[in-house]
């Protein structure tokens, strides 16, 4: 009894003040729920971390560069086509000098009108920001620029004939008509690229 009676006085009491409280308790024994990591949102404009999203699928090229140059060869185009028209289309070298004719000189107003078509569409479509022209195609334009051209083109020669008879003359088609011919070809160009840009 002797010995029973001395631990128990050796013992600490554990007064109402000694438990550990409730919100420690909790603490030290964590719901098992709580502690998985929880989803992410899936709200709008939520984008997951680097590396845990889904894989990105592989996209075409962004056609708006193939548009851009496509525009910037009808814009090259048209501003050739109509300097051309004011350079000469025909040299003519005889005892008396050298002549020349130029497009302006022949009235030659549908190309004018053809060119700068080009220009104001190839300009929309190589800067859409700045200026939007959407009314024909490069590609209609520049097909009526090669019928046109071939048209010239057999009436240059007969007008060169007609030239060369004389004697002691020499004719050449001039600078200029070989410009409308250099900015038909880059006006065709560009209407094909922004066409195969639409079947995309």
């Amino acid at each position: 009894m002797v010995g029973r009676d001395r631990r128990r006085a050796l013992a600490p009491d554990l007064g109402v003040h000694d438990h550990p409280p409730m919100d420690e308790e909790g603490r030290q024994q964590p719901d098992p729920a709580q502690q998985l990591p929880q989803p992410p949102p899936q709200g709008l404009g939520y984008q997951p971390p680097p590396g845990l999203g889904p894989t990105p699928t592989s996209r075409p090229a962004p056609t708006r560069v193939t548009n851009a140059n496509a525009g910037w060869l009808v814009l090259a185009g048209g501003i050739l086509v109509i300097v051309g028209v004011f350079l000469p289309w025909i040299t003519a070298t005889g005892p008396s000098g050298t002549f020349s004719a130029s497009g302006k000189d022949a009235n030659e107003w549908a190309f004018l009108i053809l060119g700068a078509f080009a220009i104001v569409r190839g300009l929309s479509m190589a800067r859409p920001g700045i200026f939007r022209f959407q009314l024909g195609t490069p590609l209609i334009g520049g097909v009526i620029l090669a019928v046109l051209v071939a048209l010239r083109w057999s009436d240059l020669q007969k007008a060169l004939d007609d030239l060369r008879s004389v004697p002691r003359v020499t004719a050449s088609l001039g600078i200029g008509f070989w410009a409308v011919i250099a900015g038909t070809v880059l006006v065709l160009l560009g209407g094909v690229m922004a066409m195969q840009r639409r079947r995309l």
